[in-house]
C-alpha cells in the first residue's frame, strides 16, 4: 500500500478558479480515474452490501473522482484513486431504497486493494438479533476484509458498515464508532470493541470508522488528506461544498426511552415523569406513588431504562428544549423556564454537556429556518404541489 503521503505537498495553495480549465470544462475528471503518470492508482473497493445506502457508495466515488481531478493541480502529488463497485459474488445488490445496484466486479485479490470502503447498511434500528443474522450471511465478505487488512490495505466504514468491520475481529480492543441508533446492538454484539458513540470519526492502524450515513464525506476527506495531502482534501471539500466536520454525534441523537423492559411499575413511573417533567424532582414522592422504597425504585428504574429517575427527567427536559429551539423563536431563557428549570445557566451547562452544543448553536444548526431558501417559495400562484 502506498505511504500516506507520496511526496511533500505544495503548500502555496490555489484559488477556486485554478481548479478548473478557463472554460470550466471538467470532462477530464473521468480520465484521472483511469490513469496517472508516475505511481499506479490506489484501487478502492466500494463494497455493495445488502440494504446499503446508495448515496454512501456513489457519493464516495464522486468525492474520490473529484480529489483525483484536484490533485492534478498540485506538483508532486501523483497519488490517484481508482474506485470500483464490488459485491461478494459480483452480482447486483438491492440497496436500502429498493434500487438494484450492479457491481463492476466480485471481490478482487486482497493484495491488489489499497482501500476497502463499507457503506451504511443495514438500517441502524435493526437491533442485535437481526444485525447478527445479516452478518452471518456475509462470512465470505468478512474473511475477505481480514485478508485485505493482512495484505496491508486500509479498511474504512461509515454508519452501520462498522458492524461488518467489527465482525472481522480487527476492532477488538480498539476504538470504533457507528450510528448512534445502533449503539445498543453494537455493544451487545461486540463487547470487546471500545465504542465511542459520540465520535463522528475514529481511526486506528489502517482502520477508519465514520458515524452516521452521511458521515462518508468526513470519512473520505480524511482518506484524501492522508493519501493526497491536506491541501487536496481542502480543495476537494470546497468543490463539493462538504465541511467534513468531526464534532461528534450527540447533537444529532434522538433520545428514545426504553419501554420493552417488562417492569410495569417502572413503566408507570416513566409515564408520570413524562407528564410532570416540568415539576421539581421528588424521588420520595415518586416512590410512594409506585409503592416502592426509594432505594428499590432507583435500582429497578436504572435496570429497566439505563438511567436514574433524575437523569430520565433531565433527558425529557433536554428533548423538550430541543423541540422548542427547532420550532420556535422564543428566547433561550424562556425555553429554559418552560422546561421547569429556574437556573438558566445550570440547564445550559447540562444541555451543552449532553449535546455538545450551546442552545444557541443548536438552534442555528437545527432550527426550521435553516431549511429555507432565498426567493418566493416553492409553491407558485395557482399551483398545488403539496409543499408548504
Amino acid at each position: 500500500m502506498a505511504e500516506p503521503r507520496e511526496a511533500e505537498m505544495h503548500r502555496t495553495g490555489c484559488s477556486a478558479c485554478q481548479l478548473g480549465d478557463p472554460s470550466g470544462n471538467i470532462d477530464t475528471m473521468n480520465a484521472d480515474n483511469a490513469k496517472t503518470e508516475g505511481a499506479p492508482p490506489l484501487k478502492v473497493a466500494l463494497v455493495l452490501t445488502p440494504q446499503c445506502v446508495l448515496s454512501g457508495v456513489l457519493g464516495v466515488m464522486d468525492m474520490l473522482s473529484t480529489a483525483n481531478y484536484v490533485a492534478r493541480k498540485f506538483p508532486g502529488v501523483d497519488v490517484r484513486f481508482q474506485p470500483m463497485l464490488v459485491s461478494a459474488d459480483g452480482m447486483p445488490v438491492e440497496t436500502m431504497n429498493g434500487v438494484s445496484m450492479p457491481a463492476q466486479s466480485n471481490l478482487p485479490d486482497p493484495h491488489a486493494v489499497a482501500i476497502a470502503f463499507l457503506p451504511s447498511g443495514p438500517p441502524a434500528n435493526f437491533g442485535a438479533t437481526r444485525m447478527q443474522q445479516s452478518l452471518l450471511g456475509q462470512q465470505k465478505l468478512i474473511a475477505w476484509l481480514r485478508a485485505v487488512h493482512e495484505a496491508g490495505g486500509l479498511l474504512a466504514s461509515c454508519c452501520t458498515g462498522s458492524f461488518l468491520l467489527a465482525a472481522t475481529g480487527l476492532l477488538d480492543g480498539r476504538l470504533a464508532t457507528t450510528h448512534w441508533r445502533g449503539e445498543e446492538a453494537f455493544r451487545t454484539l461486540f463487547p470487546r470493541v471500545e465504542l465511542r458513540i459520540d465520535s463522528l470519526l475514529v481511526e486506528g492502524e489502517r482502520l477508519l470508522c465514520g458515524g452516521g450515513a452521511q458521515s462518508f464525506s468526513s470519512t473520505v476527506l480524511r482518506l484524501i488528506s492522508q493519501m493526497q495531502g491536506e491541501a487536496v482534501a481542502a480543495q476537494t471539500a470546497r468543490l463539493m461544498l462538504a465541511d467534513g466536520h468531526t464534532s461528534g454525534q450527540n447533537a444529532y441523537r434522538l433520545w428514545v426511552p426504553r419501554r420493552d423492559h417488562g417492569d410495569e411499575a417502572i413503566a408507570l413511573g416513566q409515564q408520570w415523569l413524562e407528564t410532570h417533567y416540568r415539576e421539581a424532582f421528588d424521588l420520595d414522592g415518586l416512590a410512594a406513588q409506585l409503592r416502592l422504597t426509594p432505594r428499590t425504585l432507583m435500582r429497578r428504574f436504572r435496570q429497566a431504562t439505563g438511567l436514574t429517575p433524575l437523569q430520565y427527567q433531565q433527558s425529557l427536559r433536554i428533548e423538550a428544549a430541543k423541540a422548542q429551539l427547532e420550532a420556535s423563536r422564543e428566547s433561550v431563557s424562556q425555553i429554559v423556564w418552560q422546561t421547569g428549570y429556574e437556573d438558566a445557566s445550570s440547564f445550559q451547562r447540562l444541555f451543552k454537556r449532553e449535546t455538545g452544543l450551546t442552545m444557541a448553536e443548536y438552534r442555528q444548526r437545527f432550527g426550521q429556518r435553516r431549511w429555507r431558501a432565498e426567493g418566493g417559495g416553492l409553491v407558485g400562484a395557482g399551483t398545488h404541489t403539496g409543499l408548504a
